[in-house]
């Protein structure tokens, strides 16, 4: 098989979704695919019956995992949350970087002693805490707390806040008010690598937001550590009318970008190109943990490593397969991630941008293409139109919403992005390394992201730029993604390289 990775990728994600219909017991999707794995080392000689048996394996194996999910131990915290509010007494660790954001902040705690009806019992899970008095706390802490705690509220109508939360492994919320008891017992219990991560978060925030307006500085801190609490209502809406509401968010973008900075550094240096590499490897890991390691960045992450660790042992690696691998870790790991929105949109834009985009791109005659200028346009051109065609029916089935001026926004904005993604991160080690230059760099920020919105505003403003529509189904999707496949089907010639 010319993709391997994908054809497992994808029954593994079919196993996830069947388990998520059905009700059969996790022991049997176990044995099933044990069985299936067996029978495809059997025939591992007979080509067409290895790949059947194979597919079947990991199929029942993407089943279990999701089967399993749904176990949860006797002791789990969720076993003893009422419906309704209970005062309860919570003793855990902090698992991750508290968010600060409106009346109050919220984390998530590593539970791991529960004291209700006076009798004080061990437990196991995460729970998130909601604290209205906003105290300073860090990753690592043993806490102890007093608060009422009830299961997430589900909605009816749109978002399933309940669902979200259990996607994130969070099945609990307890509640703090003000008066209530709140002690830090110790701290250090985390993991130091984690632990580390936050830290230089915590300085990096601290220059973006002592040398930059509340309104850049909210930009800033979303596009380069992944912290949206501070950005408005109004500008998220604006983004998400001309389709780039993805900038405010971690992505591959940044990655690279910040691969490309790590690597530049690492040359001054003159030690060995594969030391760089490697170093590299370890930094990117490390911001990953930083900026929350959310499905955009995580799956980034896993691609930039295993081009990265490719070229350390001197393979090239295939864009598909690297895909389906990065998304084979992050559902083995949470299959419910496969139910998010970010996980979809994260995936099927690189999908759409690596399938369609040499399409568009020879549409366009090959003296064109010999400019440098022209060059740019097409990629650009090409890179847009297949995220905005790839992307449509999804961005149409959660926003609500379709932005024919997507692709021309994205021409402009997403390579103008590279501008702000730099100068921010030259504000952050010119903060580190001379805190005095830090205002001159930091006005240059301020320029671009201001010249950014103001982009963005001229553009939604064009007549036809959006439009609402009204709800789509399931079968709309399903529809629209068998067309495009008859459309443009699959060039099997082409060769991608990670």
């Amino acid at each position: 098989m010319k993709y391997p990775l994908v054809g497992l990728s994808i029954a593994f994600c079919l196993g996830i979704i069947i388990a998520s219909c059905i009700k059969i017991a996790f022991l049997v999707f176990y044995l099933l695919a044990f069985l299936f794995l067996t029978l495809s080392i059997i025939y591992i000689k007979q080509n067409l019956k290895f790949h059947i048996f194979a597919l079947g394996a990991l199929f029942f194996l993407g089943s279990a995992v999701l089967s399993n999910a749904k176990i949860l131990p006797v002791c789990h915290i969720a076993n003893f949350t009422p419906n309704k509010g209970e005062r309860v007494y919570l003793m855990g660790i902090v698992d991750s970087d508290p968010a600060y954001e409106g009346r109050c902040s919220s984390f998530v705690l590593k539970a791991e002693r529960l004291k209700r009806e006076d009798i004080w019992q061990a437990v196991c899970g995460t729970v998130l805490v909601r604290d209205f008095n906003k105290r300073e706390i860090f990753y690592g802490e043993r806490v102890f707390l007093e608060g009422t705690l009830y299961r997430p509220f589900s909605f009816s109508k749109g978002f399933n806040y309940r669902d979200y939360l259990k996607h994130q492994g969070v099945y609990s919320i307890v509640s703090v008010k003000k008066g209530r008891a709140f002690e830090i017992v110790n701290s250090g219990s985390g993991n130091r690598i984690k632990s580390f991560s936050f830290r230089a978060k915590h300085g990096m925030r601290n220059i973006i937001t002592s040398n930059l307006s509340p309104l850049s500085a909210g930009v800033v801190n979303a596009i380069i550590l992944g912290d949206r609490q501070s950005l408005s209502a109004r500008l998220r809406d604006d983004l998400v009318k001309s389709g780039t509401v993805h900038i405010i968010a971690i992505s591959g973008l940044n990655l690279w970008i910040v691969a490309y900075i790590i690597m530049t550094l690492l040359k001054i240096t003159r030690i060995h190109i594969k030391l760089q590499y490697a170093i590299t490897i370890v930094l990117l890991f490390i911001y990953c943990i930083l900026t929350g390691s959310n499905i955009p960045v995580v799956r980034a992450t896993i691609m930039a490593l295993i081009f990265l660790f490719g070229y350390l042992i001197g393979r090239e690696s295939n864009i598909y397969n690297s895909l389906a691998l990065a998304a084979l870790a992050i559902l083995a790991f949470n299959p419910w991630q496969i139910f998010e929105v970010s996980f979809q949109l994260s995936f099927l834009s690189i999908i759409a941008i690596v399938w369609l985009s040499p399409k568009f791109s020879s549409l366009f005659p090959e003296t064109f293409q010999k400019k440098t200028w022209a060059r740019f346009v097409i990629l650009t051109f090409s890179t847009s139109m297949a995220a905005w065609i790839g992307l449509l029916p999804i961005i149409a089935y959660y926003f609500k919403i379709i932005s024919p001026i997507t692709v021309i926004a994205n021409m402009i904005i997403v390579p103008y992005m590279t501008l702000i993604t730099a100068a921010s991160f030259a504000l952050i080690c010119i903060g580190i390394l001379a805190p005095i230059l830090a205002p001159s760099f930091a006005a240059s920020c301020e320029l671009f992201v201001l010249t950014l919105f103001k982009i963005n505003s001229l553009l939604i403003k064009i007549p036809g730029a959006y439009f609402k529509i009204g709800k789509l189904s399931f079968g709309d999707l399903l529809f629209y993604y068998i067309l495009l496949v008859i459309i443009f089907g699959f060039n099997r010639g082409e060769k991608e390289r990670a």
